[in-house]
């Protein structure tokens, strides 16, 4: 054997072993091919703008973003966020149902949610007041939470086959799926509104001088709203009227002012308008205390004296009922004004409220609460 020959079989031995251990190789890190991978995002990424000032007229805290798929099951609740002003999300092709609502769950003290898994039952409810005891002008009534401001926006988002271009595909290292930039091509504008909506009730009183103190109710007032309608419940409940102001009346004897403000849900669906109440739909109730100790109560039927303050005087359109409107209820003449009988203050007998009583004095506004 020449030479030349052997050098070439040992070149040939040299590269079968290279070959030999380049498969070895592979077998041995065959286990783990993970930081080998390319991860294909197959989403669309869009950002949501939030609007909170043209209608709700506040930035909140924080937000809460929840999405369902087309079927009205939950697809994704996204963390509260305190950037209330944007949100960025990656969705596959598909219709998704988008609620934004202002903070989180559980940082209403005064509202409850129900049915969150089902877009079109998601609801805020007020919460029972649990911790009052009854008045004997109450009779033992139950009532619900005043609420707190709360701001809903509603849309609808489709993410199309024509949104997922190459370019707007993510190929990404598998350890750094979870690092894709922040370039949304698509951007979804949403404008909160506001879901309170203000009650006001404002009571002519004969016999001023008599009135200690006063509490009342309101009933028939909705309970909450639905979130993806945003329309009212047709479940009623009754509103605890506990922080009233007294002013006399001068020129007038002995009459006064009682006067207090509440946030509410508003009227029940159907019955913005007042052709569509019954005047027992609404009972205002007046519980006076009066300054021996004594109590005195009043019933009205107000359901057809309550009224939207829109500029033609009744809520006509959903829009009107989602602003952050008023409602108000006046008791004045010609309706029979609570009259209060004379009552001798030395005479401490009845047990009324266990409030101390006081004399009023006129030549101001006061604070009357119990």
């Amino acid at each position: 054997m020449n030479t030349r020959s052997l050098i070439s079989r040992l070149s040939c031995l040299r590269r079968v072993g290279v070959v030999l251990a380049a498969a070895m190789l592979l077998l041995l890190t065959s286990c783990d091919r993970r930081p080998l991978e390319v991860y294909f995002e197959n989403m669309v990424q869009v950002r949501v703008d939030v609007d909170w000032m043209s209608r709700y007229g506040e930035l909140p805290s924080g937000m809460t973003m929840v999405l369902w798929n087309a079927n009205d099951s939950l697809y994704r609740s996204l963390p509260p966020t305190h950037n209330v002003t944007s949100q960025s999300l990656f969705l596959e092709p598909g219709i998704y149902k988008l609620i934004v609502f202002n903070q989180s769950y559980d940082e209403f003290s005064s509202i409850r949610f129900q049915d969150v898994g089902n877009h079109n039952l998601f609801s805020a409810r007020a919460k029972p007041i649990t911790t009052r005891a009854p008045r004997r002008w109450d009779e033992g009534m139950h009532f619900m939470c005043d609420p707190e401001m709360i701001g809903v926006a509603v849309d609808t988002i489709a993410i199309t086959e024509e949104m997922m271009q190459d370019e707007y595909l993510h190929f990404v290292g598998y350890k750094h799926r979870n690092n894709i930039p922040d370039t949304a091509h698509y951007v979804f504008k949403e404008v909160v509104d506001p879901m309170i909506t203000q009650l006001n009730v404002r009571v002519m009183v004969k016999g001023y001088s008599n009135m200690h103190s006063v509490e009342g109710s309101v009933s028939g007032m909705s309970d909450g709203f639905y979130m993806s309608r945003v329309d009212r419940t047709q479940e009623t409940g009754v509103l605890l009227l506990d922080n009233w102001k007294a002013e006399p009346i001068e020129g007038e004897g002995d009459k006064g002012w009682v006067k207090t403000s509440i946030s509410t849900f508003g009227l029940p669906f159907g019955k913005e308008r007042v052709e569509n109440r019954d005047s027992t739909d609404n009972v205002l109730t007046l519980g006076f205390l009066l300054t021996d100790g004594s109590v005195k109560k009043f019933t009205y039927n107000v359901g057809k004296i309550m009224k939207y303050l829109t500029p033609t005087g009744d809520a006509l359109t959903k829009a009107e009922v989602l602003k952050h409107i008023e409602v108000e209820i006046i008791i004045d003449d010609p309706i029979e004004s609570p009259d209060l009988p004379y009552v001798d203050p030395t005479d401490r007998q009845a047990s009324g409220f266990d409030a101390h009583v006081d004399d009023w004095e006129f030549g101001g506004t006061y604070e009357v609460s119990f």
